[in-house]
């Protein structure tokens, strides 16, 4: 003889169950990649510094994506970097655009705190930079513009 309480409890256990595994399995895979750090990164094709800040931001827990441009002017220019502000490379992440070899807690720090900037950038290439000389860890003066930092102010950020 069946008990229906039983039956009841257990297709509601089942049910519950299913549910969970169905909301679960997105979930996981928000959190395997989230976007917030997705790192786009435009270079020209024969810059090997970019190849080493971007294995850094790799080690350093970023998902990049890497497109190859030989139109260095345009890509500095789409993503609206200051002539001043320039160096080698153009990255964006979460709304914001990264010019250079920009430390990588400066960037944990922009997403973290997300001010009302277009941007941070390491102008130049410095030789203690990361990728340029300087490790993974390496910090130098950063700079931000737009928004709040108006054409240009120093980007002050802690590890």
């Amino acid at each position: 003889m069946t008990n229906p309480m039983l039956s009841r409890r257990s297709m509601m256990t089942g049910l519950a169950a299913t549910l969970l595994a169905a909301h679960a399995a997105p979930l996981a895979a928000q959190t395997a990649t989230p976007t917030d750090r997705v790192l786009r990164v435009t270079k020209t094709p024969t810059c090997g510094c970019c190849g080493l800040w971007i294995d850094m931001a790799r080690a350093h827990g970023f998902v990049v994506e890497v497109t190859d441009t030989r139109d260095y002017v345009g890509m500095k220019a789409a993503n609206g970097v200051p002539q001043r502000l320039v160096s080698c490379h153009t990255a964006t992440i979460g709304g914001y655009v990264v010019e250079g070899h920009v430390p990588f807690a400066a960037i944990d720090h922009m997403l973290a705190t997300q001010p009302d900037i277009k941007g941070i950038s390491v102008p130049g290439m410095p030789g203690d930079s990361p990728g340029m000389g300087g490790g993974q860890d390496a910090i130098v003066p950063v700079t931000a513009w737009g928004g709040t930092a108006g054409e240009a102010a120093p980007y002050v950020f802690t590890r």
